[in-house]
């Protein structure tokens, strides 16, 4: 076995260097790539180019050129990577002990598992995630990477499970027996009632609908949302799928979206809550969440609340305003204009501010900052998009 490794690896032309969320670039390796579909057995060597993947081939984990071991998913989305590129020539080996590790030169450099066991086979999921297997029930360990989105173009297959992160509790799958089924905590909460036509699959079209066809390619569920335009299809943290169309708002959801609102209509972020900003800024940690839009955009109310502050030229803030919901307030900031007073009433249609790069800002955008009870919290735990 080692010398037909070794021969596979002289032929192997050094294939993808990839980082998480980076770009991708393929070369192919100049053997005879093998595909393991849904999974390997113990005893296992992936070399470059070799792969994992779940059933119907749409969450594949490569053994790349680069030393990196990487799982991409639907749209050749960048799910999980090893961080090891730059060991060209690495190998993944699948031990009897249930370990997956990384060789190169004989030595191992990277591994998961912690051995003594008896490992059956490794495999990749419908849902994504990657598991070590001592029986067909027994997890010895698994790596919980998912898909939370697909963009315009992409398809779902049958089996194949999105997921809002790495738990179970908010799910949207393509059942095998047709129907397109969003799960909360194991209940199906939505349904394209597409049940009785095995093999069917989900397409997010360019022209921004979500199409369940039938194998003979007929259309039995779409979302009616043909001139949103190129969006996203999301598997949200609060509970609800929703379709965003070529503006970045929302054209159709699984659930009514009800609560408050995120305050402008874009899913884009570019910053996120509790990043660190490294050393000489104060606060040092993100207070808030930006939304990435630009100077002039409207930004509106949350819901019907009661604004509490308008004020200008602050020194980090710029302009902003802060409207209470409750024990619930929303602060934003960096605007451009103010187009509300203290003691106004608001409505989540009310626009209460333009967009703007105003106070300690590198580039137009909004920051929002949620407090309930007066203590911080991730607005995107609090607001839903519009």
């Amino acid at each position: 076995m080692r010398s037909s490794i070794r021969t596979r690896l002289a032929a192997v032309i050094t294939a993808v260097a990839v980082a998480v969320g980076g770009g991708i670039a393929l070369a192919a390796p100049a053997h005879a790539a093998a595909t393991y579909v849904g999974t390997m057995k113990a005893g296992t060597t992936l070399v470059a180019g070799d792969q994992v993947t779940s059933n119907n081939g749409q969450y594949r984990l490569v053994m790349q050129g680069d030393g990196n071991l990487v799982q991409y998913g639907i749209g050749n989305t960048v799910m999980y990577a090893s961080g090891t590129a730059g060991k060209a020539g690495a190998t993944a080996v699948f031990g009897t002990d249930g370990v997956l590790t990384l060789r190169l030169a004989g030595k191992a450099f990277k591994q998961w598992g912690t051995g003594g066991q008896r490992g059956l086979d490794f495999g990749v999921r419908p849902d994504g995630t990657m598991r070590s297997m001592s029986t067909a029930k027994k997890v010895l360990w698994a790596i919980n990477s998912y898909q939370d989105r697909i963009t315009a173009g992409a398809v779902i297959l049958p089996g194949t499970v999105l997921r809002s992160d790495n738990g179970n509790g908010r799910t949207f799958t393509m059942q095998a027996d047709g129907n397109l089924v969003q799960y909360l905590s194991g209940k199906a909460a939505w349904s394209s009632s597409t049940s009785g036509h095995p093999g069917a699959w989900a397409a997010l079209q360019t022209d921004g609908n979500l199409v369940v066809y039938g194998t003979d390619k007929r259309a039995l569920w779409s979302s009616r949302t043909s001139t949103a335009g190129a969006g996203q299809l999301l598997v949200q943290l609060d509970s609800n799928v929703v379709l965003y169309g070529g503006q970045s708002t929302r054209v159709w959801s699984t659930r009514a979206v009800t609560g408050l609102l995120w305050p402008v209509a874009s899913i884009k972020i570019s910053g996120r809550y509790g990043d660190d900003r490294g050393a000489g800024h104060t606060p040092r940690y993100h207070q808030g969440t930006d939304a990435a839009v630009g100077s002039g955009t409207a930004v509106y109310a949350s819901g019907s609340g009661t604004v509490t502050e308008a004020v200008a030229n602050h020194p980090s803030y710029g302009n902003y305003v802060v409207v209470k919901y409750g024990l619930t307030t929303v602060l934003t900031a960096h605007l451009s204009v103010i187009e509300v007073k203290k003691g106004q009433n608001v409505a989540k249609s009310t626009e209460i501010a333009k967009s703007g790069n105003t106070g300690q800002s590198t580039g137009p955008h909004v920051h929002v900052e949620t407090r309930v009870n007066g203590t911080l919290k991730d607005p995107i735990s609090l607001l839903h998009f519009r």
